[in-house]
């Protein structure tokens, strides 16, 4: 198994010049820390989608226990984590562990989805949810819709931006993708949107999250939040 974080994004909300997921919460980096959780469950290979300030990044993970696979996404300017994972489609070829890197999390989100007795699990905070979130629609314990546009109170909670995609999803998930890149070129788009594709043929099953400390950093107020809030919670 490996872990893929997309990590290409510049953070222009927060009005970075360093990579976003860089950013220390508690002491520690987003993305030390994703690595660490995944490190715990056993995953060695990582798969990191670099764009803005790519070196800056790589010199960040020089040190990092594990083997790197760096995929450089030219157009992070221009397009989504639709096309960051689209580059990234030949690394799925078992099960894999997916991560926002701009995701603050530990070793207790990477168990529970571990541990999970479905094969295809998203980390879903249970609550709810307003129009920047990507939000779930739940119906007898599966996800049949997964999107920003939907319906806020049509909604059961917050994907989170990690998750688990088993080895039998994989040739639908790279179709999925090459047909939205390739064919209907949408470029611009979450990676949610190929996910959302999927839903009627496939079970993809929450995991509620939300007793656990974690937050995806968009805004000045999410890293305020995950540095006053989250970091006492968190497990190095």
């Amino acid at each position: 198994m490996k872990a893929i974080i997309l990590a290409a994004g510049a953070g222009k909300r927060l009005g970075l010049t360093t990579p976003k997921s860089m950013l220390e919460v508690g002491g520690i980096s987003i993305i030390h820390r994703q690595l660490s959780a995944f490190r715990a469950i056993g995953i060695q290979e990582f798969v990191i989608v670099v764009g803005y300030a790519q070196h800056q990044l790589r010199a960040h993970l020089a040190d990092q226990p594990g083997t790197f696979t760096f995929i450089v996404n030219e157009r992070y300017a221009e397009t989504n984590t639709i096309y960051s994972l689209y580059l990234a489609r030949h690394e799925m070829e078992d099960t894999f562990y997916y991560a926002n890197a701009d995701v603050v999390f530990d070793v207790r989100l990477t168990e529970r989805l571990h541990r999970a007795p479905t094969a295809n699990v998203l980390a879903v905070r249970v609550g709810p949810c307003d129009e920047e979130e990507v939000k779930v629609i739940v119906h007898q314990g599966r996800i049949v819709r997964i999107s920003k546009k939907l319906d806020p109170d049509a909604c059961c909670g917050e994907f989170l931006g990690v998750a688990k995609f088993a080895k039998e999803l994989l040739p639908a998930f790279r179709q999925t993708l090459t047909n939205l890149i390739e064919t209907a070129h949408v470029v611009n788009d979450y990676f949610e949107k190929a996910v959302d594709d999927m839903c009627d043929d496939w079970i993809l099953v929450p995991t509620d999250v939300t007793d656990l400390p974690c937050c995806e950093i968009d805004f000045p107020e999410d890293l305020a939040f995950a540095q006053t809030h989250l970091a006492p919670r968190l497990q190095p």
